[in-house]
């Protein structure tokens, strides 16, 4: 049976390495593609941008201020994504029509003779990637700048300034070449001395890199640019901890970051992707800020609802098996003579780039183009993905904390419904069976706390529930 796949394999190496394959228009057709389906897409989103009143969902939740608000900034926000689209295009094209790819390399030997490096092909592979990131750094430090000064700046988000923003991207630089050139020959060593089956030892070198940087990320590389902090003793990590544990999440640590240097927008999240292994709690202090402390638990109950559904590990292995089919197809392509050719690398002086065996590095980036449509259609598939694992997770939300399902489209991006769910009065329901005999729709299972009722009464809300004295259930997952 493997030899019968062999035999189609080679078949299919040899019908796509010839002559008569006209690979740059191909590609060049093939990124326009891409483009157009992408912006139209784009386009349809930005026409909801031009509604004024809100869906009728969020019309009970939402101020018509704060949706007009939040209109302005989504389509401001979608312009510039049709101008970083279309420049991203523009590059694309360019590098094909120019074999940019060729000079490149060209130009990474030279850099090693001036270094009096030898011309290895992991050396000239880490000066390739070095010198294709200084040419991307203009266009992506102007795009930045744009977004942040402008489009930020102008919706009141931006706290950044520009000696921070200029450090910043200084301190990306820096890290992409400290840590891409030895990933990348690394990643060449491995295919080449794993020959034919460098597909497997591939894809466990990307694992074993993702599981590394999910260590060094929070140790080495965030303090580069936030400063944690551990949050103080007091309600709000009291309700965390209690929140944690209520869901048998090992958490280790709880953390509050300086989030508000640079912007005012909040968020929260935790790391620890290892099975077994211990997590970490990070709190935005501009969500401390802005919010109550039940929103605070709500909003992190929405993540270790991703936790509690295994999200991160299902998002891992679909990551791994992409990859593992990508380099499956990459198998067809690493040895593609014409492909090469096609964009001026050749083993005769007139290429622009004369070489003597075909590098993995620039196959690689050759091969992406081809599979560029491919690959936009996974990354679409991929967002629908992780919207629902998103709205899994503002379920999640209102079962643990408030006992009660609820469609997730219901749920606003601002915490108005949280609040009123939480303190709004609702008829009861049959406790079946349990102790307690009827329990308010949205009773949380731990109980409403004297605390919860003030901060709700600040916000002009109706009085909270009392304490709910009935024990966690199986069907509780079912409501």
């Amino acid at each position: 049976m493997w030899e019968h796949v062999t035999t189609h394999i080679q078949a299919a190496e040899k019908f796509l390495d010839t002559p008569e394959i006209p690979w740059k228009s191909l590609i060049t057709s093939l990124l326009w593609i891409v483009y157009l389906f992408e912006t139209y897409v784009s386009w349809r989103q930005y026409r909801l941008y031009s509604l004024t009143t809100p869906p009728k969902a969020l019309m009970a939740h939402v101020s018509h201020e704060d949706f007009v608000k939040s209109q302005r900034y989504g389509r401001d926000k979608a312009r510039f994504a049709f101008v970083s689209d279309a420049v991203a295009h523009m590059v694309n094209l360019a590098s094909v029509t120019y074999n940019l790819s060729a000079h490149i390399w060209v130009w990474s030997g030279y850099v090693l003779d001036w270094m009096k490096v030898a011309h290895s092909e992991k050396a000239l592979s880490g000066a390739n990637l070095v010198l294709g990131l200084m040419l991307q750094m203009p266009v992506g430090f102007i795009l930045g700048a744009y977004r942040n000064f402008v489009i930020e700046e102008r919706h009141g988000f931006n706290k950044q300034t520009w000696s921070m923003y200029c450090m910043d991207h200084v301190k990306q630089c820096l890290l992409s070449v400290i840590l891409g050139v030895p990933i990348m020959a690394l990643i060449v060593s491995v295919i080449r001395w794993a020959g034919d089956a460098f597909v497997v030892y591939t894809v466990l070198l990307f694992t074993a890199l993702i599981l590394f940087g999910t260590i060094i990320y929070p140790t080495l590389i965030q303090p580069l640019f936030n400063k944690l902090t551990p949050l103080k003793e007091g309600m709000l990590r009291d309700r965390v901890t209690a929140l944690a544990s209520s869901l048998k999440f090992p958490l280790k640590h709880l953390y509050v970051i300086d989030g508000s240097k640079r912007s005012s927008h909040s968020n929260a999240y935790f790391y620890g992707v290892i099975p077994g292994g211990s997590k970490h709690i990070v709190i935005f202090d501009t969500l401390i800020e802005q919010s109550t402390t039940a929103e605070i638990e709500a909003v992190l109950a929405h993540e270790l609802g991703h936790w509690v559904y295994a999200h991160p590990s299902k998002l891992l292995i679909i990551s791994l098996s992409h990859i593992a089919v990508t380099l499956s197809l990459f198998t067809l392509f690493i040895n593609n003579a014409s492909l090469f050719r096609a964009f001026g690398f050749g083993q005769d002086r007139q290429a622009i780039a004369y070489v003597t065996y075909l590098p993995v590095a620039v196959g690689f980036e050759l091969f992406n183009l081809v599979l560029h449509p491919i690959d936009a259609l996974v990354q679409f598939g991929m967002h629908a993905v992780t919207r629902q694992m998103e709205y899994s997770a503002d379920r999640y939300v209102f079962l643990e904390l408030f006992g009660t399902p609820v469609n997730a489209n219901r749920i606003s991006l601002s915490f108005s419904p949280l609040r009123q769910i939480c303190c709004a009065t609702t008829p009861p329901r049959q406790d079946f069976g349990r102790t307690g005999g009827t329990v308010p729709l949205a009773c949380t299972r731990r109980g409403c706390r004297a605390q919860d009722g003030a901060e709700c009464h600040r916000h002009g809300l109706d009085q909270p529930y009392v304490e709910c004295a009935r024990t966690p259930h199986a069907v509780d997952r079912a409501w």
